[in-house]
């Protein structure tokens, strides 16, 4: 973070950063860091900004799944939001508290709070906030039986409308999930399996999509494919969620059943029930009972903001800053340690790889030295008028093997050369940055035409000869011949991509080649 001079600086960051965790999906486990944004805007009232710092603390308390401290810090923030008049995160915080009122039970309040929502949404035509409100109420009109299907589906086909036009996958998926749940419960199978396929389909992680694989094996189920319905039900059953596992288990159950193997479907009723002990164990620990509580907590806290004495409240934030900024410090310091020891042992490697790539490549200039030796030895004696036709034959395809060689060492010392690494590191920069400090030279551009030429056997001297190259054609037809990217080229030429575009059409309809021809083609033709 840095060292922060003042509390406005320290409580802006602490807000900013949490806000960027939740947006990004980042679940957060320590409220330490929002505690300050809350203090600080507490302590001198700023509505707008108390209503932030309220509601990301809230959002905090969801990730650590403390639903009533999670709850109570939404109800303190709506009234807060209202009067500074945020209507787009009103709608965020009608939701979060839909969301937990929903999985706590209270349906009759959730569906009360997520018809605020879709009011808020078609207030802001926001199409993703209105189809989740409206999707969420389907799946409480869902809950309440049988009469209430056609609420259900109306209101879920409509949010499923919007999503499909929007283009929302994340969104669409759940819709599609509650639709399948709901035609598997009217006994429309096709319609539940067509809905269940959808959504896992829509899944990111289609390896972890326990409930997607529970929706989808039910859907089977609905249509009598038992082995498919087994197989998905049981890959929900990795899930560590007891009400699904109850659901699962109950399911595999009626199949086992259906199948004629009553021991199976005794033993699975029985895990069934072990599930829902398990389930309710957990729901005792969580916070149901303590929802009305909370209600009334919030009521009185949002008094206590208008008497707070602001005193206590400084002398506390500067004690949490410091320590946080003592903490950073440290940690900083530590960090530039590390960092610096592992600078000098890369400093260390790369200096040896130089090493072993210069002793390398002068090894490689030798061995080329040598071929050209024996190339200039085999085409003497091929010249000369004392040798028979089978002898002449035989130094050809020695001489042939010999400049294939000689190639194929040129090749592996432009790999190793140090102009390669510079134009590695130019492209590098370009990439990063947009630009870079290297340069190549005139007389690297000229080591760099004539070890190409060598690699193909002075083919390149004839083209350039043959056709009056510019020397950024050369350099052009040098670099696709070494096997850069030609979106690369732009970074090494100094030229548009598209005018390299335009040089290399033009280039090949003047050597009467096709556009998309190769340069390697051409030179192989020859």
């Amino acid at each position: 973070m840095g060292k922060l001079a003042t509390q406005v600086d320290s409580a802006y960051y602490a807000l900013l950063l949490t806000q960027a965790r939740d947006k990004n999906y980042i679940v957060q486990t320590d409220d330490s860091l929002i505690r300050i944004a809350v203090c600080y805007y507490d302590s001198i009232g700023d509505t707008r900004m108390q209503a932030k710092a309220h509601y990301y603390w809230g959002c905090v308390y969801r990730d650590m799944n403390q639903q009533a401290e999670a709850i109570r810090e939404f109800l303190i923030a709506a009234p807060l939001t209202k009067k500074a008049k945020e209507k787009r995160q009103l709608g965020l915080i009608y939701n979060n508290i839909g969301y937990i009122y929903t999985i706590q039970d209270f349906n009759e309040k959730a569906d009360s709070i997520y018809r605020l929502v879709e009011g808020i949404a078609e207030e802001l035509k926001d199409t993703a906030l209105w189809a989740e409100a409206l999707s969420k109420q389907g799946s409480i009109a869902l809950a309440k039986g049988e009469e209430y299907f056609p609420i259900a589906e109306q209101k879920l086909s409509d949010a499923f409308a919007a999503v499909d036009r929007a283009g929302n996958n994340g969104l669409k998926a759940n819709i599609s999930a509650s639709l399948s749940n709901l035609y598997s419960r009217m006994d429309e199978g096709e319609k539940a399996l067509y809905y269940a396929k959808l959504n896992l389909s829509l899944r990111r992680d289609t390896a972890r999509a326990y409930y997607a694989f529970f929706i989808l094996g039910d859907a089977y189920y609905k249509c009598e494919q038992y082995d498919s319905a087994i197989f998905y039900i049981n890959k929900s059953l990795v899930s560590g969620d007891y009400g699904r596992k109850v659901d699962a288990s109950m399911r595999l159950a009626d199949i086992a059943m259906i199948q004629g193997n009553v021991a199976l479907s005794l033993e699975l009723e029985r895990s069934s029930s072990a599930y829902k002990d398990s389930l309710y164990q957990f729901r005792r620990s969580v916070v149901v009972n303590k929802m009305i509580e909370v209600e009334a907590d919030a009521q009185k806290m949002l008094q206590k903001l208008y008497y707070k004495g602001r005193l206590n409240t400084y002398l506390y934030g500067f004690i949490l800053i410091t320590v946080i900024i003592v903490a950073i410090a440290l940690s900083l310091y530590r960090r530039y340690q590390r960092k610096n020891g592992l600078l000098q042992r890369d400093k260390q490697q790369l200096e040896k790889t130089n090493r072993d790539l210069s002793q390398h490549y002068a090894s490689l200039q030798t061995d080329i030295v040598q071929k050209d030796l024996e190339i200039k030895g085999l085409k003497k004696e091929l010249a000369s008028h004392q040798i028979d036709e089978e002898q002449r034959k035989k130094i050809q395809a020695e001489l042939d093997k010999m400049i294939l060689k000689r190639s194929t060492l040129a090749k592996e010392a432009f790999l190793h050369s140090p102009l390669y690494e510079k134009m590695q590191v130019i492209i590098k920069d370009c990439l990063d940055k947009d630009e870079s400090d290297e340069e190549i030279s005139d007389r690297e551009w000229q080591e760099f035409v004539i070890g190409m030429d060598m690699q193909w056997n002075n083919a390149i001297t004839d083209l350039c000869a043959k056709y009056q190259l510019s020397k950024e054609e050369l350099h052009l037809v040098c670099l696709s011949l070494a096997g850069f990217p030609f979106s690369h080229l732009e970074y090494l030429l100094h030229l548009s991509r598209r005018t390299l575009y335009r040089k290399k059409n033009a280039l090949l309809k003047r050597m009467g080649a096709e556009q998309n021809c190769e340069f390697e083609e051409i030179l192989q033709r020859k």
